[in-house]
């Protein structure tokens, strides 16, 4: 096993480190204490692709594999750990995408990250955490599509995201074989944000409530067959 870095790979962590040590360090204070991401540092992360870290080749992006991701990761914890959360948040909720995803809903979700766009990874809720199987939120099926109903917490990017990689249940009965994956819209009819977190720590990445309430989506927004969430979000924090 060869364990050196490829010429690429020291080119990227260089690149994060340099924004490290210039842009995010010197914020770094300032952002903890406010509890407020800066948005001129948020435009360097977007620009410098730092916030598209798990786009791959052939949606526009640089195609990374998963220690290079967590080499770049590293790199902007070392400037402030809240940070390198909010790219790092990105890239989870890419993962139900990459796993399940069509060619189709890869291309909307990828243009959306590769134009500066943000994400969050919506499976907590007040009664569901490290059990996916006792999640609440609820997708009805109806005529094209679903209505979803719940609210998730603790939800990191949430107040920034574009794209919401959510997790609901497609029986009223509840239970893993239920787990469903969907990849909506943030400016979707029907959903807000609830309560955003005063936290002790991490306070430059973003943690709220979603709620959705009657909220419609189309059954295009479906990422794989109902049922299959539970696989795909064990999945996705394996690689994650």
């Amino acid at each position: 096993m060869d364990f050196n870095l490829t010429d690429k790979q020291k080119e990227l962590v260089g690149l994060a480190r340099d924004i490290a040590q210039k842009e995010i360090a010197p914020r770094a204070l300032s952002i903890d204490k406010s509890g407020v991401m800066d948005e001129e540092l948020l435009q360097i992360l977007k620009q410098s692709g730092m916030t598209a870290l798990s786009v791959p080749k052939e949606f526009g992006g640089a195609g990374l594999d998963l220690l290079t991701i967590a080499l770049i990761s590293e790199e902007l914890a070392k400037g402030c750990a809240g940070v390198a959360t909010v790219c790092a948040a990105n890239s989870l909720a890419s993962f139900p995408v990459l796993i399940a995803g069509s060619d189709e809903q890869k291309k909307s979700y990828f243009d959306c990250l590769n134009e500066g766009g943000m994400s969050c990874f919506a499976l907590t809720e007040p009664g569901a955490g490290s059990d996916a199987g006792a999640v609440s939120c609820r997708a009805k099926k109806v005529d094209g599509g679903y209505v979803l109903n719940g609210t998730k917490c603790f939800i990191t990017n949430a107040p920034i995201a574009d794209k919401i990689t959510l997790f609901a249940n497609t029986r009223e009965s509840g239970g893993i074989r239920g787990l469903t994956v969907f990849s909506v819209d943030r400016n979707t009819k029907g959903i807000s944000m609830g309560k955003e977190e005063d936290k002790m720590g991490i306070r430059a990445s973003a943690t709220s409530e979603i709620i959705f309430d009657d909220c419609f989506v189309p059954a295009s927004t479906r990422l794989g067959r109902e049922g299959m969430g539970f696989r795909i979000a064990m999945e996705t924090l394996e690689k994650s």
